[in-house]
């Protein structure tokens, strides 16, 4: 009775085994390719709108780190997603440190 007890339980060892094999194996994959697919994502040209965006951010003044970014990246021949995307960011990080004050009027001078 407990070399049947003992069989059953290092069968299902071994069988458990090879399926938490298979189950990493197949997560691992599934991980694999969700970064596959974004790193295909963000080596994409951007799109007219994006392009259009690029062009103001290089023509305002109020942010010259990004306008120096976005001059930069306007003259590649083709912008990727994630030079858009890092630009995006440093215009956020930027606009965020910036204090502006409102404009004073002429009797409080």
């Amino acid at each position: 009775m407990l070399s049947i007890i003992s069989k059953h339980k290092a069968l299902q060892s071994k069988l458990g085994l090879k399926i938490d094999q298979f189950y990493n194996i197949l997560v691992g994959i599934i991980i694999f390719s969700i970064f596959l697919l974004a790193h295909k994502a963000l080596q994409r040209p951007v799109n007219e709108l994006q392009y259009q965006q690029m062009i103001q951010f290089s023509q305002q003044a109020s942010h010259p780190k990004t306008q120096q970014m976005a001059e930069g990246i306007l003259e590649h021949t083709q912008i990727r997603r994630v030079d858009y995307l890092k630009l995006l960011n440093a215009y956020q990080f930027e606009s965020s440190r910036i204090k502006e004050y409102p404009a004073m009027a002429q009797e409080d001078e």
